[in-house]
Order: C-alpha cells, then sequence, then structure tokens
C-alpha cells in the first residue's frame, strides 16, 4: 500500500509514543492515570465533564463548552485519500525536494512528502507543504454566500447573539486551481497558465465592518507559483480598479476562511518549526452545514457535533516579514486539514481557533472535505461600548462559520463548471 494512503509512518508512531511515555515518568501518578484515559467512545463532553478531558480538546472549545457546545465521541475514523491525489502521489512524489532556502522543487501534484519522520530536521518544513498541497484541497469550488458571521452571547442561557458591527459577508466567492490539479481534468494543470498561477479566487459584493454595501464590489485573488512572488489581489468598484500585493498580518488571522481550509497560506512566508506531535479531538463528519450552529426565536446555540480522536502534527509558523506574529496549528496527520489553532502577538495569545469539517464520500473513492463552520474566539482588548461577554470584560465570543446559521446557502467542491475567464485579473470588473 502507498505510504501516503495512510501518512503516519512507523518513525512517527515510535515517536508519540516515545514522547508519551517520557512525559509520563515525569508526571504525578494521579496525572498519569488521567493522562492514560482519553474519552471513549459514547461519551458525550459538555460544561459538566469538559475539565476531565481538557488536554484533549481543541484550542478554543472550552468557550465554545461554556456556551453550550457538547461533543459526542465517536470512534476513530480513516480517512482516505481521493483515487486521483494517490495516483498523482505515486507518479510524482519520488521526484520532489527541497533547495537550499527550503522551498519545493520539481513538485507537480499529489502528496510533496508521503512519508514524515519527525526526526527529519526538515519535517517540519514537509508538513507545511503536504498540509498546503493535501489531499482536500479542492481544484475548484464555490461559496454563495460566503460569511464571516460574528456572534456575542444573548440573554438567555447559552445562547449568543448576531454582531453584526464584526461580520463580514461576501454573496459570491468562487476558487479555482491552476496547477497541482488532482481531481478534475484538465490535470495537472489547467491551460497553458500563462501567469504562473497556482489558483486564482473571485469575491462580488462584499459588505462588513470596513466595507461599504456595494453589491458592485469585486475582487480577485492570484496565488503564484513563483516561491518569491507575493500574492497579488486585485479590486474594483464603480468601474475604477487597483491592485495590492498581500503579505501576512494580523487582520488576516480574523478573517481567514476559507483561506485555511481551500487556499493556505503561501508556505514559503513563514518560517516552520514542529513542536512535537497530539492527540486531539477534532470533529470530522458534521451533521449539519453550518454545524453546531442553529437558530432558536432572536438568539442562537450550539448543538451536539461528532467528534475523533485524531493524532496531530504541532506546527509553529512564523511570517517572515512580521516575526513578532507567530502561530501554532494542529495539523492531523492522516488528513492533513488544521484542527486547531492559536494565535500569539510577541508572547501574547490573541486568538485560539478550531474548525469544523464535514466530510463525505468522492465519486472517484476517498473522500471530500467542506469546511462547516469555525469556532474563533479573540483575545484583544474590547472596543469602548462593545457588548461583552460579561461584567467583567471577558473575551468577546465570535462563532465564524461560512455559512449563516439561517437563509439559504450552496457550498460545491469539485464540479469543473468554473471557466479561466471568470478569473481574468485584468478585465473582471467589466464583468
Amino acid at each position: 500500500m502507498l505510504p501516503g494512503a495512510k501518512p503516519t509512518t512507523l518513525a512517527v508512531t515510535f515517536q508519540a509514543v516515545l514522547i508519551a511515555s517520557i512525559i509520563a515518568a515525569t508526571l504525578p501518578a494521579s496525572a498519569q492515570e488521567s493522562a492514560s484515559k482519553p474519552p471513549p467512545p459514547g461519551i458525550v463532553i459538555s460544561a459538566a465533564n469538559a475539565s476531565t478531558f481538557a488536554q484533549f480538546l481543541p484550542p478554543a472549545a472550552d468557550l465554545g463548552i461554556k456556551y453550550g457546545l457538547t461533543m459526542r465521541v465517536v470512534p476513530t475514523k480513516r480517512i482516505d485519500w481521493s483515487e486521483g491525489f494517490t495516483a498523482a502521489t505515486e507518479k510524482y512524489s519520488g521526484q520532489v525536494g527541497l533547495d537550499a532556502e527550503d522551498y519545493i522543487t520539481n513538485y507537480i501534484a499529489g502528496m510533496p512528502f508521503p512519508t514524515v519522520s519527525t526526526t527529519d530536521p526538515k519535517a517540519a518544513v514537509k508538513i507545511a507543504y503536504n498540509w498546503h498541497m493535501g489531499p482536500f484541497m479542492p481544484d475548484d469550488f464555490s461559496l454563495e454566500p460566503w460569511g464571516s458571521f460574528a456572534y456575542t452571547p444573548g440573554d438567555a442561557p447559552n445562547s449568543f447573539v448576531p454582531d453584526d458591527e464584526n461580520s463580514y459577508v461576501c454573496d459570491h466567492f468562487v476558487f479555482l486551481r491552476y496547477a497541482h490539479r488532482t481531481e478534475v481534468d484538465p490535470r495537472p494543470t489547467l491551460g497553458s497558465n500563462n501567469d504562473g498561477a497556482e489558483w486564482k479566487s473571485r469575491s462580488e459584493g462584499w459588505t462588513g465592518p470596513t466595507v461599504s454595501p456595494n453589491p458592485d464590489m469585486r475582487q480577485v485573488i492570484v496565488r503564484y507559483l513563483d516561491p518569491n512572488k507575493k500574492d497579488a489581489s486585485y479590486s474594483s468598484t464603480g468601474g475604477s480598479r487597483f491592485e495590492v500585493t498581500a503579505e501576512p498580518n494580523e487582520r488576516c488571522r480574523s478573517c481567514h476562511q476559507p483561506f485555511w481550509a481551500y487556499a493556505l497560506p503561501k508556505t514559503e512566508k513563514y518560517s516552520y518549526r514542529l513542536l512535537g506531535t497530539a492527540t486531539m479531538l477534532a470533529c470530522m463528519t458534521a451533521e449539519q452545514e453550518p454545524a453546531g450552529i442553529v437558530a432558536r426565536d432572536k438568539a442562537f446555540n450550539f448543538t451536539e457535533q461528532p467528534f475523533q480522536l485524531r493524532n496531530a502534527y504541532i506546527l509553529e509558523m512564523v511570517p517572515k516579514n512580521d516575526p513578532k506574529l507567530r502561530d501554532i496549528v494542529y495539523i492531523d496527520s492522516e488528513a492533513y486539514v488544521w484542527i486547531g489553532a492559536e494565535f500569539y502577538s510577541g508572547s501574547e495569545k490573541t486568538a485560539a481557533a478550531f474548525p469544523i469539517w464535514r466530510s463525505h464520500p468522492a465519486d472517484a473513492g476517498g473522500y471530500l472535505f467542506d469546511l462547516a463552520g469555525e469556532f474563533y474566539v479573540p483575545f484583544d482588548e474590547l472596543p469602548a461600548g462593545h457588548l461583552l461577554v460579561n461584567a467583567s470584560a471577558a473575551p468577546r465570543l465570535f462563532f465564524r462559520s461560512l455559512a449563516p446559521a439561517h437563509g439559504d446557502f450552496r457550498q460545491k467542491i469539485n464540479t469543473g463548471s468554473l471557466s479561466e475567464d471568470q478569473f481574468d485579473q485584468f478585465g473582471f470588473w467589466r464583468k
């Protein structure tokens, strides 16, 4: 069997066991007993017992549980890669390497590094590239609408209400991969790709705290294959067009959907360290979309969702242009999707988040992944007059979902229905 079909290697497994043994040997007996008992399938984690399983909860889950989120633990499920991704890995992975600057070389499609040992000095950057090019990156997708919806606590117990002042909404968001394609023909490259693009995205009709409602506002973002070339953003409103280049920044963190799901940060713009491995609960098979949130009267509540224990790499990523910003990301070692994250500015933690994934069988075998929701909590100081979690000015509550908690929503992945002319950055404002 192809190693890439089940990424956890003997080296990784041995390392995880070794680390666990060392940690257990240094803990008191009571802590060792607690650490050796992960939540079994069938148990429901709620506010009543969350502290017992705190070491297995993803970042930010404690506040979600405080507001009614419950986690039904289900058996860990193997998540197979699609046939197209597996075939590309078999065909191309043997030629992939890293240059002197740790930039990827000779990569075409599939998993760049199907086996990774945690003892490899280059393990961190290899894991980062596997995340970036992983098995659940779509060749195309569309969202109508795309939202980053914010909520603050309501009057009723365990309820929250929309915080429109901090919500961003886009009427239509589409994404097209030009290189590294594995699911939709043509593969692995779309057309001549004269721009040298890895992917392009297009959004229309933005509204939000810093955006005046404008149904004519459009934006195309281009990610280039050249590791030294910055992303370019082309925007238009009222018939005019302007271009800017993009770098990692603090603002990206509070509105990073759907980019951490489908169009990850440019790998070469960060430095990486592998901090270790962890066993963590993650929602991989959400039952609704949006997941875990339901409207009741004028407020909203969290609902129960299935969570399973997953093995994760703990990856530190630091923007090269701003070393004070630091992210710690938990990457599933089989699916190579993120299952938790913590955000820092210097030594101060500024936010934490975890996603809620919905997986379903792909036509050609394996699975497709949809980002069905996300729980994102910023810890920064609140502006004067802003709604507070409680009278002690605790962190504001954000639950950010790709879909609104009510109303129409459409998310389509790998349909092959998107065309290149929809993403023409030099003429899109006329269309």
